[in-house]
């Protein structure tokens, strides 16, 4: 076995002792060590500078009578036990300290001192640091959680319950899911059911809708990005949604709006598990269970190629059609139950529907779905009226003025800077590097909609 080098006031001379004699003082934490009788036998320059002498000074003397009589380094030389964060002062100095036995075939030879922390304050900064950054790991967690179940989903009769059975199949096998259904007819709730009666449950269930983010950007958002990859780019760069998402779901809606050169990029990462980030040149493993929806009907649009086959058939393993409000047969339980929720939500008494009202609901086509239904009931609560948001004739309706091409630009730069702003969670600085625009441009672009130019469509 080697034996470690001595030392050099104990008369070795070899290269090791003095580069381990560099190292020690080199180290910027206080160091001193003692023999089994408590006499100092190495102690490292910042400890000497802190007693405010010279090694010789304090070689050989008793730790005690250096240090302290506070000091229990030597009793650990002895053998009684290790001292972890033990305060010690010294020359009026606050030290956090660290004393363990030093063992030589399995026998104690003396002991080791250290300074964890050179002073209190130096402890309760690096206690902030860790606290806040524990805090801040618990916060990012915690926001993005799935906060709603199965036991969510309102309804009644076989419709509901195939619904019910498709949703707790889809959770036992972690694959990709594909949810159809009409605007309103609770795909991301069943998406987050499906999360949170699956073994990554206890992982974040993260969202993003393909449709409502620029083409331009939407692909830093799913992969994100590496620093200075682009104008305007964070320099520390940013994590996407699949790196957020880690050990949980990614919840894609309105998959059959995502760009079609996207489109490869998400078959990749669901055949391989890795992505790339948008200026980076290395492969990042991912752990994600990918739910898609759609309002679009995905298989009609393979054959114009607005949606490529080899996603569509990666997709559509587990498909899962969430029934629309007018092939459902327990109307009357749903309109019971969802106004009794929206009177809890509006913190009102609950009014009583009329026959005439729910024959007139019974008898609406309710485009809209259960998100129409909600409106509809939340009205009647305020208002003591069942009443329905019908689009106007469009026979009596004027024809609208013809857009210049200058307005219609300004719609679309609009339409971008109200995503930009969304994506950067309302920070308009960011949002403009974003965008690769000046804020004061930004704030010009967005000064259009309020001044009365409309907003985009």
């Amino acid at each position: 076995m080697r034996q470690m080098a001595l030392p050099e006031w104990l008369g070795s001379a070899t290269e090791e002792a003095r580069f381990l004699r560099l190292v020690l003082d080199h180290v910027s934490d206080c160091l001193v060590a003692v023999d089994t009788s408590g006499a100092i036998v190495l102690i490292n320059q910042p400890y000497c500078q802190l007693l405010g002498g010279e090694e010789a000074d304090f070689l050989g003397r008793h730790i005690t009578e250096v240090v302290g009589e506070q000091t229990r380094l030597h009793l650990v030389a002895r053998g009684e036990g290790t001292r972890v964060g033990y305060p010690l002062e010294v020359r009026g100095h606050q030290l956090i300290t660290k004393q363990v036995p030093v063992l030589q075939d399995g026998r104690i030879v003396g002991a080791v001192g250290m300074a964890l922390f050179s002073d209190v304050e130096a402890l309760k900064k690096t206690y902030g640091r860790v606290a806040q950054a524990g805090l801040a790991i618990q916060q990012q967690n915690s926001a993005w959680r799935s906060r709603l179940s199965l036991d969510d989903i309102v309804g009644e009769g076989p419709a509901m319950e195939a619904f019910r059975d498709a949703l707790r199949l889809s959770a036992r096998h972690d694959l990709p899911v594909l949810i159809e259904g009409e605007t309103g007819t609770g795909k991301e709730l069943a998406a987050q059911a499906i999360h949170a009666l699956s073994e990554r449950a206890g992982g974040p269930f993260v969202w993003i809708n393909c449709a409502s983010i620029p083409s331009e950007l939407i692909e830093a958002e799913l992969f994100g990005y590496e620093g200075g990859a682009f104008t305007g780019a964070r320099t520390r760069g940013k994590l996407g949604k699949f790196e957020v998402a880690a050990g949980g779901t990614l919840f894609l809606d309105e998959i059959g709006d995502m760009p079609q050169h996207l489109q490869g990029s998400l078959l990749r990462v669901l055949q391989t598990g890795e992505i790339v980030r948008v200026g980076g040149t290395s492969p990042i493993a991912t752990n994600v269970r990918v739910i898609c929806a759609t309002h679009r009907p995905l298989a009609s649009m393979l054959d114009d190629g607005r949606f490529r086959r080899d996603l569509f058939y990666r997709l559509d393993v587990l498909t899962i059609r969430a029934p629309s409000l007018r092939q459902r047969e327990d109307k009357r339980f749903l309109f019971e139950r969802l106004c009794a929720r929206a009177a809890r939500r509006l913190q009102c008494e609950v009014r009583k529907l009329s026959e005439a009202d729910i024959a007139r609901m019974l008898a609406h086509s309710w485009p809209g779905n259960v998100r129409e239904l909600e409106s509809v009931l939340m009205r009647f609560l305020l208002t003591g009226k069942v009443s329905f948001a019908e689009a106007p004739d469009s026979a009596a309706r004027p024809e609208p003025p013809a857009q210049s091409m200058k307005a219609k630009i300004g719609r679309v730069r609009l339409k971008e800077a109200l995503a930009a702003v969304a994506a950067a969670d309302g920070d308009k600085a960011q949002a403009a590097r974003l965008l690769g625009v000046s804020r004061a441009q930004l704030y010009r672009i967005l000064k259009s909609d309020a001044a009365g130019d409309g907003p985009p469509q």
